[in-house]
């Protein structure tokens, strides 16, 4: 130890006698630990530990899949009565808890707001080992029908629409017209769903509870310990084929899908992006690894005379060695600590450029922070990036020749032919990796500048959009519904600075509707088949304001209403697919659920851009879109 604190005090006086190498060195390695450790941080909030539940890995969630129709999302819904047969029959799981999503308006705190709610059974807490920061969650009891009048807010909905007052609980809040009390609030770090605002209790109708049609709910559960997800799998197969037996009307075709909870929130593309942006900063550090060896072997080249008389007085080679990689080292501490500020102003940044909008579908965002792990991975880097920079040129400058060294003015003192071939090789992988960087970044920065103009056509900085939740307790009719969309399109037309204003359930580059089942009359289906179109509703001016050509036939006109025969218009990759060589004007198709077919009127281009159209087709769903018109519209059914 006491060789040690020499070597370290040492190289103390050394790096302070070269401050101009020590700034350029520190900040060097301040960088490239920094931006690792902020990327880090986020990866492990978001990806690593994106949820504060204990031992997450044994919380899976339970979903239904029908066999002809592969899935298109990440959630699989469930029916209720399904649900209420695995709680009864499964061993696998600790406990079943079920939940839905439900858009509420609340009022009676402050102005009105949308809210996301999760409506839950009582078990859903316990089941993500989740207590609330302030008062307490519904009990059992409160989840029967006529007692289900408590609400658990959200960390985020307290602070925005309560301003965090402590005293809010026992409060009264009307949603979607309906008095609940606020029994508890949530803390910061549950996240899950991550888009819920309050929590419900979740009481269902004798009706529901024996419902194996709606597929409409969520499933997540906890494992018994000793269980895995695997052994789960074939219990819940096991149980899926005695259903599908007993019922057959209804389950016969449908399997079921068990999956961790972290698989589920990741998704497949963000670890892989993550991953991708770690690779590349990875690779910025390498960078600067190979910049400071180059550094160091030119320095090491001064320090050889000295390293030749300490040599000569006696010193080992390991002992000269160990005090060059001793001021590695110290020169990477410097750097951590340096990296650590850059770590923290740069994660500053992150959270505070991330619009909020996007943020909520993120779990574990709001959390992300320089913790314990994000520290040892700091801390990691410095020992790699000391040890990767520094080990080449310490043992090339403990290869001296003590005579030839000695000697004043000798040829050796600056350097041997090995240390030029080392300093090349260093600039050579510093040179490489910087290219390789710089056109990675170039390509990634082409494709998201051509992203982010992608919708120029559409001139989105003159475009505004809003999203409504009607209450069905008020229109609890298509026709009221169509009524208010209608008044409020006339409201909105008549603004002297609005050009346009229509309705639709996607915008481009944004959102998509739904693929449904449906057939075309007078043409079976083969057995095993899926036939399927993406469906979007949208209001009769909708074409002419995207600039989406009408190609044969007509749009929607007034005409198109309640009262007349449910109209559609195609896209021509609709046309082509089911109508090829034919003129699909006049033919009717039917879907899935809806009790009179759909004529087809008219045929516009494919001119629509769907954000996640590929993304279905990658997935193997065959998606034709299909504009539906009527009074914009009737489609008041949850997507199953």
């Amino acid at each position: 130890m006491i060789t040690v604190w020499q070597d370290l005090r040492y190289a103390v006086r050394r790096l302070a006698k070269s401050p101009g190498f020590t700034a350029a060195a520190v900040l060097t390695l301040a960088i490239g630990i920094g931006i690792n450790t902020a990327l880090f941080s986020n990866m492990d909030a978001v990806v690593l530990h994106p949820l504060a539940v204990p031992r997450l890995d044994r919380v899976v969630t339970v979903g239904e899949q029908e066999d002809r129709k592969p899935s298109a999302v990440d959630d699989l819904p469930v029916a209720l009565a399904d649900y209420e047969d695995w709680a009864r029959q499964s061993h696998s799981f600790e406990s079943l808890a079920v939940r839905k999503e439900e858009d509420r308006t609340l009022t009676g705190a402050g102005d009105a707001a949308h809210l996301e709610a999760a409506v839950t059974s009582a078990n859903f807490f316990s089941v993500l080992r989740a207590t609330p920061l302030l008062g307490r969650v519904y009990s059992e009891t409160e989840t029967q029908r006529g007692q289900d009048a408590e609400a658990v807010l959200s960390y985020g909905l307290w602070q925005r629409q309560f301003a965090g007052d402590a005293s809010v609980l026992g409060r009264t809040i009307e949603l979607d017209q309906r008095k609940y009390t606020i029994v508890g609030v949530m803390p910061k770090s549950m996240q899950y769903p991550s888009l819920a605002d309050v929590y419900l209790p979740f009481a269902p109708a004798a009706e529901q509870l024996s419902d194996r049609k709606a597929h409409n709910y969520l499933v997540t559960g906890r494992l018994r310990d000793g269980v895995t997800v695997k052994q789960a799998q074939a219990e819940m197969k096991n149980i899926a084929e005695h259903m599908a037996a007993a019922y057959p009307a209804t389950n016969a075709g449908w399997s079921v899908h068990v999956e961790t909870l972290l698989e589920g929130i990741n998704g497949s593309y963000t670890p892989l992006y993550y991953k991708l942006i770690m690779g590349a900063t990875l690779f910025v550090l390498l960078v600067m690894c190979a910049n400071i060896a180059n550094l160091q072997l030119a320095r090491g080249i001064a320090l050889r005379p000295e390293i030749a008389m300490r040599s000569a007085l006696g010193a080992r080679r390991m002992r000269i060695l160990r005090q060059l990689l001793t001021e590695n080292i110290l020169l990477s501490a410097l750097g951590t600590a340096g990296g650590i500020l850059v770590a923290q102003l740069y994660g500053h940044y992150l959270m505070a450029s991330m619009p909020e909008r996007v943020a909520r579908y993120m779990a574990g965002w709001s959390n992300a922070e320089l913790n314990r792990r994000a520290i040892a991975f700091s801390i990691l880097l410095a020992c790699g990036t000391g040890l990767a920079a520094g080990i080449a040129p310490a043992l090339e400058a403990l290869r001296v020749n003590l005579v030839e060294q000695l000697k004043a003015g000798s040829r050796s003192a600056i350097g041997s032919g090995r240390a030029h071939r080392l300093r090349n090789i260093f600039a050579v992988a510093q040179i490489s990796l910087a290219v390789a960087l710089v056109i990675g970044a170039a390509l990634m920065t082409k494709g998201m500048t051509a992203y982010l103009h992608a919708a120029d056509q559409y001139e989105p900085n003159r475009m505004l959009t809003f999203n409504v939740d009607l209450p069905l307790v008020r229109y609890d009719t298509p026709q009221k519904q169509a009524a208010w969309y209608a008044d409020s399109l006339a409201k909105l037309r008549s603004l002297p600075a609005v050009t346009h204003a229509e309705l639709t359930t996607a915008l481009p580059y944004n959102e998509i509707g739904w693929v449904q089942d449906m057939t075309i009359e007078n043409r079976p289906v083969a057995p095993g088949k899926f036939q399927g179109a993406l469906r979007l509703p949208v209001s009769d001016g909708y074409f002419a304001e995207l600039k989406i050509p009408i190609v044969d036939g007509r749009g929607f006109n007034g005409s198109d209403s309640f009262t007349t025969k449910p109209v559609a218009v195609v896209s021509q990759r609709f046309a082509q697919q089911y109508f090829p060589g034919q003129n699909p004007i006049g033919r009717r198709f039917h879907f899935y659920g809806d009790t009179a077919p759909v004529q087809v009127v008219g045929v516009v281009g494919d001119d629509f851009p769907l954000g996640e159209l590929e993304f279905l087709r990658a997935r193997g769903v065959r998606t034709i879109t299909v504009w539906l018109g009527r009074d914009m519209i009737d489609w008041t059914k949850p997507c199953s």
